[in-house]
């Protein structure tokens, strides 16, 4: 099983022939930049959610809907009947895992955005007079507020990166840090208060610990499983401390231990849930396991099988209302559950459709520029001949997008899936969850093979290049080809693989340089391998340019290299990067070859390059993707928004 944020991802995976929408706009002509408005990524992907019982005008359930450059929505619906009674902005929230509801009926959420100036932030929403108010940034380090708990009397949160806790006091206004409960572990990554007032805080992604914060300080529970990853999920139910784990290789184990005896009494395998509490009834705790709503008896430790199923994906239990048990699924729509009757249903979604973030592109074989959507997932097509464009939902996050003999594939994540996409049908050919893989970013057609290189999972090293062969079946897993190394960047030539490494994997710290190396598929051996830029952690994008010269661009550096013996040519700065403090550089360049000149982004900017001087001429800005389409002409994106600049 997976994680929860992989659970989430997973939910919009690639399962069926899916229904396409379409859209159409007249293609640009002339040169230069041109905008082509969005590609129709759309979706409403509420991670964070939260339920109040009772509000005075009836049961509410409180969801944030993510949004591409924002502002996030916080949408009110009736838990009854789902329908929905308003969507208020959260501004500069692009979205949020953390919603809690206090014993007034205040709402907090945690909000996350790695923008400068808007960092994770706190709000609070008022019932009675229909407002959000924004209590500011809890931790001026810290981009993304993970998880809140509201009691009577404060609200505490838990942040990345720095694995910090908070406390918001709503008396007085004031915002306490209360620091890293683990040194060393990255996230905060979800609390639960006692009945005695105690803080439980899940940490990850290495440890799993918990932190016991009290009176008298700060304690760890170490956890009754083995493995990296992280304590994702907690919740105090009676004597019980339940403890959801998202391990690296992709189990998801729930600890029950007794917090009076300080004893863990038992691990149940496989909980699906996003939540692990918000079922409790009485000495049962209703759980999603294989994908099926379970009760679980918190005394004997057995499970009793309940089916039902049809809840969306990504089930998260949010509490009863009389005998009806409350929860969403992937896309926020609510279902609910009769204990009595045995008896579950999916309600239709009402919240808004937010826009998603490009997240990726590649050519596909149809002569269209194919664009996946970032978290919420996604597939748009456009044309460039007609400007017609088109969209399939419930497609994963695609990381990396190419066109290998004539079909289109996609690398998908959570767990390096790799789906073969024609006429709006996917096919899942390999799935790298279990090599501890996560995000397939870097695709080629190498031959007979399609390559593909990948990052390891949160908490792990060892990133891979893999070949797979869609005739055959056949897969090759090159796992730690450069050791404890993620691949990050690819090109194909004449039988070799060239990749490109970033020397971060799934923890913070890097391992050696940014390495470049050739693989030679015949012998299933490295010919060379290389440091082309001293200094630099994460090498990029590579490309082959008409004489077949291998160009790479790094966050500060162009460079060449000789591809038969592995020497750098030549090696020039463009910029800064600050290095020294970076806990996580993956993908951030693009480089492609055509009419003459490299063309680039780097550190959002867009550039033409000349390959005598090695200069950089800007060209557009801001830009996060890079693509030469099909048709000779760039297509570039920022956000939810989509451009071309047209080489003439």
């Amino acid at each position: 099983m997976l994680p929860k944020l992989a659970v989430l991802l997973l939910a919009f995976s690639l399962t069926s022939a899916v229904q396409a929408e379409s859209a159409s706009a007249a293609p640009p002509t002339g040169c230069g930049f041109s905008t082509l408005g969005t590609l129709p990524l759309t979706g409403a992907t509420t991670a964070g959610t939260a339920l109040d019982r009772s509000h005075p005008a009836g049961p509410r359930v409180y969801s944030v809907t993510s949004s591409a450059s924002g502002p996030a929505q916080l949408g009110i619906r009736d838990a009854l009947d789902g329908s929905l009674i308003a969507e208020r902005p959260l501004p500069l929230a692009l979205g949020s895992w953390a919603v809690s509801v206090a014993p007034d009926h205040s709402v907090y959420v945690g909000s996350y955005n790695a923008t400068a100036g808007a960092m994770g932030r706190l709000f609070r929403y008022l019932p009675d007079q229909d407002k959000v108010v924004e209590l500011g940034i809890p931790i001026a380090t810290e981009t993304f507020v993970w998880t809140v708990a509201a009691t009577a009397d404060a609200v505490y949160g838990g942040t990345s990166p720095g694995g910090k806790l908070f406390r918001y006091d709503p008396a007085t206004g004031t915002t306490t840090d209360l620091g890293n409960p683990v040194p060393g572990e990255q996230f905060v990554r979800d609390l639960a208060v006692g009945p005695d007032g105690t803080l439980y805080a899940g940490m990850g992604a290495s440890s799993m610990k918990i932190a016991v914060v009290g009176e008298t300080g700060t304690t760890v529970i170490d956890p009754p499983v083995q493995g990296s990853g992280y304590a994702y999920d907690l919740d105090v139910v009676g004597r019980h401390l339940l403890v959801r784990f998202g391990r690296s290789d992709g189990t998801n184990p729930m600890g029950v231990y007794d917090l009076e005896r300080r004893v863990w009494k038992d691990v149940v395998d496989d909980v699906d849930s996003l939540t692990v509490g918000g079922g409790r009834h009485g000495r049962h705790a209703y759980l999603f396991q294989h994908e099926e709503l379970v009760r679980y008896d918190l005394i004997t430790g057995t499970i009793t099988k309940l089916g039902f199923t049809d809840y969306g994906g990504a089930a998260r239990t949010l509490g009863w209302v009389g005998d009806t048990l409350i929860g969403t699924g992937s896309t926020g729509r609510l279902w609910h559950y009769d204990r009595k009757s045995g008896k579950g249903r999916l309600l239709e979604g009402t919240l808004t459709g937010q826009p998603v973030s490009i997240r990726s592109l590649g050519n596909g074989p149809d002569g269209r520029v194919y664009g996946g959507g970032f978290f919420t997932g996604g597939l748009a097509a456009y044309d460039p001949a007609t400007g017609e464009s088109q969209f399939w939902p419930n497609v994963g996050q695609s990381e990396g997008i190419t066109t290998h003999k004539g079909k289109l594939y996609l690398g998908v994540y959570p767990g390096a899936r790799i789906y073969e996409f024609e006429n709006g049908t996917p096919k899942l050919l390999a799935n790298l969850s279990e090599q501890e893989q996560d995000r397939p970013f870097a695709m080629v057609s190498a031959g007979d093979w399609l390559a593909f290189g990948t990052v390891p999972k949160s908490g792990t090293l060892g990133g891979a290049l893999s070949l797979l062969d869609p005739a055959t079946g056949a897969l090759r897993v090159r796992r730690g080809i450069i050791p404890g190394q993620s691949v990050i960047g690819l090109a194909y030539r004449d039988g070799v693989v060239y990749g490109a490494t970033s020397a971060f994997g799934g923890i913070s710290t890097p391992q050696g340089q940014g390495t470049l190396f050739a693989y030679d598929i015949a012998t299933d051996a490295l010919k060379w391998q290389t440091v082309p830029v001293e200094g630099d952690l994460s090498l990029g994008s590579i490309t082959f340019d008409d004489q077949g010269r291998l160009w790479g661009l790094t966050p500060d550096a162009l460079y060449e290299v000789d591809p038969a013996t592995g020497r750098t040519l030549r090696v020039s700065k463009h910029g800064t990067y600050p290095w020294s403090t970076a806990v996580q550089v993956w993908l951030d360049t693009n480089i492609v070859f055509h009419n003459g000149y490299l063309w680039g982004k780097v550190q959002g900017k867009a550039y033409r390059i000349d390959r005598a001087t090695m200069a950089l001429s800007l060209i557009a800005r801001p830009i996060s993707n890079l693509l030469k389409g099909p048709d000779g002409h760039l297509y570039l994106s920022r956000n939810e928004n989509f451009y071309t600049y047209r080489i003439c």
